[in-house]
């Protein structure tokens, strides 16, 4: 339910949006096991919780919620560390869930360390050629550490229309 729920705000099929209109969503905020750290001492290992969230925004130019031929989407996650330790070496990564067809973008944004209470941010570009077919996309995005994952993955959708008359 909650996917079906997410396809349907990231698509813009939701009341009350209007034409162009960035839409959004949210992950959940959780504990992610524990960072080990040591003590100032460097000796006795102290446990410290991680806690990343984050916010999502997809954009494109027309503001018709479609990547048109020729036009480059922007993917805007937002990461915030509200744990007790910094976060080390972060990466985000966008994972297709079928491959796209005419449509480039990088994959992956180095984001590196968030201190405690700062935010962060990794821009994704999603371009389509001049023959991008009509389809939708879907992708995962997965945040994680050198270790392990380190926020809940979530789910993006967006459509690509090709041009009229082809």
């Amino acid at each position: 339910m909650k996917r079906l729920l997410l396809c349907v705000l990231v698509l813009g099929l939701g009341a009350g949006h209007a034409p162009g209109q960035k839409v959004s969503g949210r992950s959940a905020t959780g504990a992610f096991t524990v960072a080990v750290t040591r003590d100032s001492a460097g000796m006795a290992p102290v446990l410290r919780t991680r806690v990343i969230s984050y916010d999502f925004e997809f954009s494109e130019p027309s503001g018709n919620k479609s990547l048109d031929p020729r036009e480059t989407g922007r993917l805007r996650v937002v990461l915030t560390n509200s744990g007790k330790v910094t976060a080390k070496s972060i990466v985000v990564r966008v994972i297709p869930l079928s491959a796209p067809v005419e449509v480039s973008y990088n994959d992956s944004i180095t984001v590196g360390d968030i201190p405690v209470n700062a935010t962060r941010y990794a821009i994704f570009y999603f371009s389509a050629t001049d023959a991008v077919p009509s389809q939708i996309l879907t992708f995962q995005i997965d945040i994680h550490d050198p270790l392990e994952t380190v926020a809940d993955s979530r789910l993006f959708t967006f459509l690509t229309r090709e041009r009229s008359g082809r």
